[in-house]
C-alpha cells in the first residue's frame, strides 16, 4: 500500500515539473500551510479593521498632526509607515543635518528667518485663537551627530522651544554619566546700546528640555545672546549638575522640572515672583540685587517628594525655603520639607536670656498643595501645625502619594505662639491620591477642629467619583459626620485643580 502511494505521488511530481502553473500551485499552498496561522490572521485583521484612523486621507492626519506638540507629532512617524513622513507636512517643519558645532548657527539663522512670528504683541492687539497661534508656529528639525536631534519651535510672540532629544529617548539612568554647569547672565540693556536690532531682543521666554553635556556649550552660547527674556523653562536636562542665573528687573518666572542630577542652584534677583521646581532638593543659595534677603515669591512649587539631593540640611537651607515662601500666595510643599524647616527653625528657647522662640507665619497664603506620604497622626499634626500658620487660606488640597520621601520627624512645632485656632477664610478642602476609607475619615475629622462652619471637605477618587463630608441626621435624634456621593452633575461645581497640577 506503500509503495502504491509513493509510486502516485512521484509520478504527480513529474505530471508538475511539466506543467509550471500545477507546479507553482502547489508550492504556493504548501508554503501557507507552513506558515498560515489562522488566530494571528484574525487578530490581524481586526486590528486592520479598527484603525480606522491609519486609513483616512493624508490631509485629514496632517491636519491632526498639526495640533499635537512637535515632541508628539515627531513621535508619530515611528507608528508605521503611513505615518513616516506625515509630520513633516503636518508641521512645516524644516529639516536640516549637520554637527553639534553648527547647532548655534543654525538657531540664529533660524530666528532671522522667523522675524514675523518673533516681535511680540501691542498694547491694543489681541492673540484670538490658540489652535491658530499651534498653526502659525516655526520649527526646525535639526539632526546631528549619529542620533542627536534638535526640534525649535518659534511660538508666537517670542517664546521659543529648543527640544533636545535623541532618537531613542534616555532615562536618566541611562544618560551620559558627564555632568556639566551653567551659568546665566542676563543683564537688562536698552536698546540704544544696540547697534543693530537682533530677532534675539523679541524672545521673552525659553523652554529648554533634555539638554546634556553634549549640547550644553551650545545651548549656553545661544543663552547669551538672550537678554530680555522674561521667564526660563528647564526641564529633563539629565546631567545637569549646577546652575546659576543672574537676572534683569523684568525676569520674573523661572520653572525647572525633573533636573534629578542637580545639586545647587544660585540665584541672583532683583525678584521673581513665580518659582517652580520638581526634582530632589537642591542646594539653594540666594544673592539679592535689593537690600531685603527674601525672594519675594507669589507663586512657588516645591515639589521635593523624591527628598533631598544631599545629606545635610543646613541652618541656611532652611532660611532660604522660608524666605521663598513667607509672601506666597500659592503653594505647592511636602511635610517632610515643612519639618525640616522645623528642625532648624525656630531658635531653642534661654529661660537665662528670656528670648522668645522666632516664628513665622504666611499671611498672604490663600491656596496650598500639601503632599504628604501617609495619613497618620504624626502627618494630620504636621499638617495642622502648618495650617494655624495661614490665616488667610481660602482653598487647601491634600495629595496623599506612597511614594513620596518621608524623612526624619519632628515633634516640636511651637503652636502655642499662634492664635489662629480656626481658618475663618478656608472654603474648601479637597482629598486625593491614595487613601482608603479609614484615612479619610481620620484626616476629615481632625480638620474639623481647624475649620469654620462653612468649609466644605470633599474627597476625590481617581475615577473622578466625588464625596463631600457632612453632618447626617441617624436614629434617635443622633447626629453622625460621614462621606456621602455626590452625583455627576453636581460634581464640577465642587471640585477643583490646584493651579500647580498638571505641569
Amino acid at each position: 500500500m506503500g509503495k502504491k502511494l509513493r509510486n502516485k505521488e512521484k509520478k504527480q511530481q513529474e505530471e508538475e515539473k511539466d506543467d509550471p502553473v500545477l507546479h507553482d500551485r502547489r508550492r504556493n499552498y504548501i508554503f501557507y500551510l507552513q506558515t498560515s496561522n489562522p488566530e494571528r490572521d484574525d487578530k490581524m485583521e481586526e486590528k486592520s479593521r479598527d484603525d480606522f484612523i491609519s486609513r483616512l486621507p493624508d490631509e485629514v492626519l496632517q491636519h491632526i498632526i498639526s495640533f499635537l506638540p512637535p515632541r508628539d507629532a515627531v513621535r508619530t512617524g515611528f507608528l508605521s509607515t503611513t505615518w513616516r513622513d506625515l509630520w513633516k507636512e503636518g508641521l512645516e517643519t524644516m529639516e536640516k543635518y549637520g554637527s553639534v558645532g553648527e547647532i548655534f548657527r543654525e538657531i540664529s539663522y533660524f530666528l532671522y528667518d522667523s522675524e514675523d512670528q518673533i516681535y511680540p504683541l501691542k498694547q491694543d492687539q489681541e492673540f484670538s485663537s490658540i489652535v491658530k497661534m499651534m498653526k502659525d508656529c516655526k520649527r526646525l528639525r535639526f539632526n546631528f551627530g549619529d542620533s542627536g536631534l534638535l526640534l525649535a519651535t518659534i511660538i508666537p510672540y517670542g517664546t521659543l522651544h529648543l527640544d533636545f532629544h535623541s532618537q531613542k529617548y534616555e532615562s536618566p539612568a541611562t544618560a551620559s554619566p558627564y555632568y556639566f554647569r551653567w551659568e546665566q547672565i542676563l543683564v537688562h540693556l536698552n536698546h540704544p546700546h544696540f547697534s543693530t536690532v537682533s530677532p534675539f531682543m523679541f524672545i521673552r521666554c525659553l523652554h529648554l528640555i533634555a539638554v546634556t553635556s553634549l549640547t550644553s556649550e551650545a545651548v549656553s552660547s545661544i543663552l547669551s545672546e538672550f537678554h530680555f527674556l522674561d521667564s526660563m523653562i528647564i526641564r529633563e536636562c539629565h546631567g545637569l549638575r549646577a546652575f546659576r542665573i543672574r537676572t534683569h528687573y523684568h525676569f520674573s518666572k523661572l520653572i525647572i522640572f525633573n533636573c534629578l542630577q542637580l545639586k545647587y542652584v544660585y540665584i541672583s534677583s532683583n525678584q521673581i515672583h513665580k518659582f517652580w521646581y520638581r526634582g530632589l532638593l537642591p542646594r539653594f543659595i540666594y544673592e539679592s540685587c535689593r537690600d531685603t534677603h527674601s525672594l519675594g515669591l507669589a507663586d512657588a512649587m516645591l515639589d521635593f517628594r523624591g527628598g533631598p539631593g544631599y545629606r545635610h540640611f543646613t541652618c541656611k537651607q532652611s532660611q532660604f525655603l522660608l524666605s521663598a515662601i513667607e509672601s506666597a500666595s500659592i503653594l505647592t510643599l511636602c511635610r517632610w520639607t515643612f519639618e525640616a524647616m522645623i528642625r532648624k527653625w525656630p531658635r531653642p528657647f534661654w529661660p537665662a536670656l528670656n528670648t522668645e522662640p522666632e516664628v513665622f507665619a504666611f499671611h498672604k497664603l490663600r491656596e496650598l498643595q500639601w503632599i504628604d506620604n501617609e495619613v497618620d497622626e504624626h502627618s494630620i499634626h504636621a499638617l495642622i501645625s502648618f495650617l494655624r500658620r495661614c490665616p488667610s487660606l481660602q482653598k487647601l488640597y491634600i495629595n496623599i502619594d506612597p511614594t513620596s520621601y518621608s524623612g526624619p520627624r519632628t515633634r516640636n512645632y511651637s503652636d502655642q505662639a499662634f492664635h489662629y485656632e480656626r481658618l475663618w477664610c478656608l472654603e474648601v478642602v479637597q482629598l486625593e491620591g491614595e487613601m482608603n476609607n479609614c484615612d479619610k475619615m481620620l484626616l476629615a475629622i481632625r480638620l474639623l477642629d481647624v475649620v469654620n462652619k462653612k468649609t466644605k471637605i470633599i474627597a476625590k477618587s481617581h475615577e473622578n467619583r466625588i464625596w463631600i463630608f457632612e453632618e447626617v441626621s441617624l436614629l434617635q435624634g443622633m447626629k453622625h459626620y460621614m462621606f456621602v456621593e455626590v452625583n455627576e452633575e453636581e460634581s464640577g461645581k465642587l471640585c477643583s485643580k490646584h493651579s500647580h497640577v498638571d505641569l
